[in-house]
């Protein structure tokens, strides 16, 4: 009976301890199969993306689109755009089975138009761009699926040139300087880095006239003949030419933009106690321009007396002529700006817009930076992104629209590594760099019929735009000649398990 019971006792021992083994096995299996085709669907969602982001950067390396495409996407933007991304949607679908581990996944992706922003001169579209993938182990093993959910920002029409990283005109960069140019992007994105884009076509107007109406305060013209433009500037009526010198447009409703008649031997930018201030010198002649973002008051110094304002200026200088010299200054005892210190002085104020517009060529002889701008681990983090400074060299006269031997020059001055945190759009003979053996940091976009990096090293730090402008804001944008496309950028806003 003993031993009866003692065999009992083992036997029951053994069955459970069988049992309990091969639910652990059962269950740890499930577990393996389950991990196993989590894996697999992680597969099926990175091969969809790379795939994605292959196809996107083919479909959309060429920017310019004809003036037929562009009539047909405004008259129906989201059936149009949905067809330019059907190549990406192509791409992200598919199956594929690995023989090698046993596992298999498809993929699916869908889009659907969650923002539309239209304007007469473009429109931005926003798309849920949605990635799902299933995957499973060959045999028995269960599905699992996975989604990535992201933000997808297409941009159609006459853009405004600051919302494109870097483009260039056809033959307007040699392949050697175009191995000196690298381009990063500021926020998270999921495409490959950016390239410097080419178009066909001429791509920045010769005629500043839209932007140079809205500095004038005068509606639509169609062209600025010397009565006007006297009329608007405030001078005797009559035919003469415009006087040399530095004209404050204003009228009942306050102070409009700066209009320079003749070359600019020094054109400085710069913060004084809370004020962003504009200084200009024309042979011995100075004027200063003063505004306040905060108290919404300016004032205009000119060698014929001082002028105050309870209303804020339009921020755009307008030179009918050439800029000798571009350049940052700091506040000196007497209130004027002088010349940038060793350790440099920021150029304007953070969350100030300025539009600087000339015929002729512009020279950049120091640094351009906001106030707040900090470095960290090689990369500009900025301190809004409301900042704004557009440089424009139209390489035409305002008035005569004659041709002009415009462009941008970058030019040595006394800063080791050169910053400048701007949007440059360069005509007439481009962007050339004048600096041997220095670095340049450009914070912003670049657009130039031609560029000549020389044998300076260009970073091109890109930050999309924040949106679309205050309607209380003046439109001071440089808007492409040409209709262009172009994808703004891809970004995942969440990656997580379905079931």
């Amino acid at each position: 009976m003993v031993c009866l019971l003692i065999m009992a006792v083992f036997l029951t021992l053994g069955m459970g301890l069988l049992i309990n083994s091969k639910l652990f096995l059962q269950t740890h299996g499930f577990r393996k199969l389950s991990r196993l085709s989590s894996y697999a669907a992680e597969n099926g969602l990175k091969e969809a993306w790379s795939r994605m982001q292959v196809r996107a950067a083919e479909a959309f390396y060429e920017p310019e689109i004809k003036a037929e495409t562009w009539l047909a996407i405004k008259q129906a933007p989201e059936k149009s755009l949905l067809a330019a991304l059907q190549p990406l949607l192509e791409a992200a679908s598919f199956k594929t089975q690995d023989e090698f581990s046993g596992m298999s996944w498809e993929a699916a992706a869908s889009a659907s138009l969650s923002e539309l922003y239209s304007d007469e001169h473009y429109l931005k579209a926003t798309f849920g761009f949605n990635i799902e993938a299933t995957g499973q182990v060959q045999g028995p093993g269960g599905l699992r699926s996975e989604r990535v959910k992201s933000e997808l920002v297409l941009l159609a029409g006459h853009l405004p040139l600051n919302q494109v990283p870097a483009v260039v005109e056809k033959d307007g960069l040699e392949p050697a300087a175009a191995t000196r140019i690298k381009i990063r992007p500021l926020l998270p994105e999921n495409l490959p880095l950016p390239q410097i884009k080419t178009v066909s076509e001429r791509l920045i107007p010769g005629e500043a006239l839209p932007l140079l109406a809205r500095g004038l305060k005068i509606l639509k013209p169609a062209s600025l003949p010397n009565w006007l433009l006297r009329q608007a500037l405030g001078l005797e009526p009559g035919n003469d030419p415009i006087p040399e010198g530095v004209h404050l447009v204003q009228d009942s409703l306050g102070p409009g933009g700066i209009y320079v008649q003749g070359d600019l031997d020094l054109l400085s930018l710069g913060i004084d106690s809370g004020s962003q201030v504009i200084q200009f010198q024309q042979k011995e002649s100075r004027w200063l321009l003063r505004f306040n973002p905060t108290t919404a008051r300016s004032s205009f110094l000119s060698p014929s007396g001082n002028q105050d304002f309870n209303e804020l200026p339009i921020p755009l200088v307008m030179v009918n002529g050439k800029v000798l010299s571009l350049r940052s200054g700091c506040p000196g005892s007497d209130g004027y700006l002088e010349g940038d210190t060793e350790n440099g002085c920021p150029a304007f104020l953070s969350g100030v817009k300025i539009t600087i517009v000339c015929s002729g060529r512009l020279d950049v002889a120091s640094n351009l930076y906001s106030d707040g701008l900090e470095w960290k681990e090689g990369l500009p983090y900025l301190k809004s992104r409301q900042s704004q400074l557009i440089i424009w060299s139209t390489g035409q006269d305002f008035q005569s629209d004659q041709l002009t031997d415009g462009g941008i020059n970058l030019v040595s001055g006394s800063d080791q590594k050169r910053i400048i945190e701007a949007s440059l759009i360069a005509g007439g003979q481009g962007l050339k760099a004048d600096l041997p053996g220095e670095k340049l940091e450009l914070i912003g976009s670049l657009a130039a019929t031609t560029i000549n990096p020389g044998r300076t090293e260009l970073n091109l730090f890109y930050l999309p735009a924040a949106g679309p402008p205050s309607p209380s804001e003046p439109d001071l944008q440089v808007y492409s000649e040409i209709p262009l496309l172009h994808l703004s950028h891809l970004r995942i806003l969440e990656w997580r398990s379905t079931r």
